[in-house]
């Protein structure tokens, strides 16, 4: 019966891996690492350095449903560009996506992003399908602590990926402690709405708490900062699927 599970669930979920949903961070200025700015592109012209990480997680543990990043961002006077790979899958049946991002500010207090999207899709026995799409999301700070952002993944309606669109708000209470909450809307599913709480005990070691309506988006996360090396250890679990873990790698140049 997981088995089937599992199936039913990756045939219809697996671009929902490849498409990053937001997190604590995602809505901030101060509290942005790369791969939440990569949750909405607006965010990339916020960070002060060029930047490199990598994100390895395997989806109720297993090896089939592994996700596997890489990215990289360069701040200019330009704005930021930056560069993901992504790969999700196995033999039989793996997604890629290559996606090349831009970010600019709008003044001081609010920025513009865009991503595009090469997806390739290969079926064992079945050959391959391609898709181009794009993302793009806003950033707005209101206050010196209140943010709030947009993103739309898949605005012009690709045919066979899903139209998905988030907004959400972000409040700085301290240094130390990031308050956010968020609610998404992906085409032909319930929305799903996020609390999400980041705490650093010390300016190195951070927890984070995701609670959402939809399982599939609750997480833990620990997270490790040393000068310019960020570490980040996570778990989410699902009632009947179990448990997600995963781990990320950042290197601030």
């Amino acid at each position: 019966m997981k088995s089937i599970v599992v199936t039913i669930y990756c045939t219809c979920w697996c671009m929902l891996t490849i498409c990053a949903q937001p997190t604590a961070g995602t809505y901030s200025k101060h509290h942005q690492r790369l791969f939440t700015a990569l949750q909405n592109q607006a965010a990339l012209s916020w960070l002060k350095a060029t930047t490199i990480g990598v994100n390895t997680e395997r989806r109720f543990s297993l090896n089939a449903l592994g996700i596997h990043t890489l990215a990289i961002a360069f701040p200019t006077h330009s704005g930021t560009f930056a560069g993901i790979l992504k790969q999700t899958g196995f033999r039989a049946y793996h997604e890629q996506l290559l996606g090349l991002a831009y970010s600019h500010n709008v003044g001081g207090k609010c920025s513009a992003g865009m991503q595009v999207n090469y997806l390739n899709t290969s079926t064992l026995g079945y050959g391959s399908t391609h898709s181009l799409t794009a993302e793009a999301g806003t950033l707005l700070q209101i206050t010196p602590q209140l943010f709030a952002g947009v993103h739309a993944f898949n605005p012009v309606n690709t045919p066979a990926l899903p139209v998905i669109l988030s907004a959400g708000l972000g409040y700085e209470a301290s240094e130390s402690c990031l308050l956010s909450t968020a609610l998404i809307q992906q085409e032909g599913l319930p929305p799903a709405f996020k609390v999400m709480c980041e705490y650093a005990f010390i300016p190195q070691f951070l927890m984070e708490l995701d609670w959402c309506n939809d399982p599939l988006q609750r997480n833990m996360a620990v997270s490790f900062e040393l000068k310019k090396l960020f570490i980040k250890v996570y778990a989410a679990h699902h009632p009947q699927l179990g448990f997600s873990p995963g781990a990320t790698i950042i290197w601030q140049v």
